[in-house]
């Protein structure tokens, strides 16, 4: 009995934080006081903790000027760079692909090519799909911060 706990507890312990529990340790819990009361003791306690540690730091302290310097030193060393591409290089290339697909469109149209319009179709489609997923992958932070993602 005490080896299953143990492998339950293990299976506790692996899960990341406010993630939902299997139901076979859901069912272990409900039935096992001695596992619940340490999984309740563990949760309480690690509630403690977070909420003691959130008190705020200036951002002009030492310590903190210390840890950034640290990490910008090692950003450097490590040629770890973040360039950012600024909105109006998003929105340039996008209006360039958006007119783009107008003037192949309207050019299909004149020459009245059915499989022209069809791949010229599919390929702005696919164009627009993958400017869409880098916009939202390379600006995937921006997006956090706005609505405030946890």
């Amino acid at each position: 009995m005490e080896k299953k706990c143990e492998s339950y507890m293990d299976r506790f312990f692996a899960l990341d934080k406010n993630e939902r529990l299997p139901l076979s340790l859901t069912l272990h819990l409900l039935a096992c006081k001695k596992c619940r009361s340490s999984v309740r003791r563990l949760t309480l306690l690690e509630k403690k903790c977070s909420r003691e540690n959130l008190r705020k730091i200036k951002a002009d302290s030492k310590s903190v000027s210390g840890i950034m310097s640290l990490l910008d030193g090692e950003c450097r060393r490590c040629n770890i760079s973040r360039k950012s591409v600024s909105l109006t290089h998003w929105s340039f290339t996008g209006i360039l692909l958006l007119l783009c697909m107008i003037v192949m469109e309207l050019l299909a149209i004149v020459t009245a090519s059915e499989l022209m319009m069809f791949s010229i179709s599919f390929f702005f489609g696919f164009s627009v799909i993958v400017y869409c997923a880098f916009f939202v992958g390379l600006n995937m932070d921006f997006f956090i911060k706005k609505w405030k993602i946890e």
